[in-house]
């Protein structure tokens, strides 16, 4: 399991939290968790839009492991998957995964500004995942 760090700019962890509480999810991770499917969606490296190097990264710091729990190497073996090409290196984990992060809550809170409700929400994700 990778044990490196990410850390959010502050304008994602407040999305973070925010959707956390309007989701009704117990941990950030599981916002994160999200995040990273609806962004595994779109077939662009995220690192086009989401810059990781020119984030804030004064919003939260987690663990890699927490986010992705047990599943570190399914994780890693999506981003293979969705970049075409080995990642050798834990800090290119750590920007893709980050990235991902960044555009999936992007997506997520976008979504939830458009539809405005729990149910619609959910639905919604559903549908994009």
């Amino acid at each position: 399991m990778m044990n490196g760090r990410i850390t959010t700019s502050t304008e994602i962890e407040t999305k973070i939290v925010e959707l956390q509480k309007l989701l009704k999810l117990s941990t950030k991770a599981s916002v994160m968790r999200i995040a990273i499917g609806l962004s595994l969606k779109n077939d662009s490296d995220p690192r086009k839009k989401f810059v990781v190097d020119s984030n804030d990264h004064s919003g939260g710091t987690y663990q890699i492991g927490t986010i992705t729990g047990i599943y570190d190497e399914v994780y890693k073996a999506l981003l293979i998957e969705h970049l075409g090409s080995k990642i050798d290196d834990e800090k290119l984990y750590q920007s893709l995964l980050l990235a991902h992060i960044n555009r999936g809550i992007e997506l997520l809170y976008d979504e939830y500004q458009l539809k405005g409700n729990y149910d619609k929400v959910i639905d919604s994700i559903f549908s994009l995942i």
